[in-house]
């Protein structure tokens, strides 16, 4: 699992949230975003860079952005498998959640397929679709509410979130999840559980 943090035009995102986040998700970190020109701005480490987070989340306070903390549990710590992804020219995601999609390609994470072998190909001519309130019933129902989805489209300007209505709401925020974060610091409500990195496990 993950954590994806939306920010809207407006709002600002604490360095303490920040640095929860990749407590909770040491496995990499993403940045998506449009700067002061509307142009967008992608960043990728391979592990919880709160330094870089927390610079961006400066230079950014008051803009459209999301940041992404991975927590792995299929696919290796490659780079190929930080998010955002690009989907096609223009076109970004994150991911939260595990889709149930085929696994390929030892190493790579669902997400990864995810993209490369389903969203990808069917969006690259169709990137509108994902306005579309037919597409993402099907979308919604074949991916199911525990994987959210946060679109960047450089086209239009616009970052589009799908199953937000499953996330969290904080402060001018929007969490993904509340699991991967601490509560107690942040004063979090609704969460679905909490555990440090060190106290996970997957089978």
């Amino acid at each position: 699992m993950c954590l994806i943090i939306h920010q809207p035009e407006g709002a600002t995102t604490p360095v303490a949230l920040l640095q929860s986040a990749a407590e909770y998700n040491p496995d990499g970190f993403g940045f998506m975003g449009f700067d002061a020109h509307g142009k967008p701005r992608i960043e990728r480490s391979g592990f919880a860079d709160v330094e870089l987070a927390t610079r961006l989340a400066d230079q950014f306070a008051g803009r459209n952005c999301a940041f992404h903390f991975r927590r792995r549990t299929r696919g290796s710590s490659h780079a190929e498998n930080l998010h955002p992804f690009k989907l096609s020219h223009g076109l970004y995601l994150m991911h939260n959640g595990t889709a149930n999609v085929e696994l390929r390609l030892p190493g790579r994470s669902d997400t990864w397929h995810l993209v490369h072998d389903y969203l990808g190909p069917f969006l690259a001519n169709r990137r509108r679709l994902i306005y579309d309130r037919d597409f993402r019933h099907i979308l919604d129902a074949w991916l199911g509410p525990q994987n959210r989805i946060v679109f960047l489209d450089e086209a239009e300007g616009r970052i589009e979130l799908l199953h937000r209505a499953d996330g969290l709401d904080w402060n001018g925020l929007w969490l993904s999840n509340a699991r991967w974060v601490d509560r107690k610091l942040l004063s979090l409500e609704g969460h679905d559980g909490v555990y440090r990195a060190t106290e996970a496990s997957f089978c």
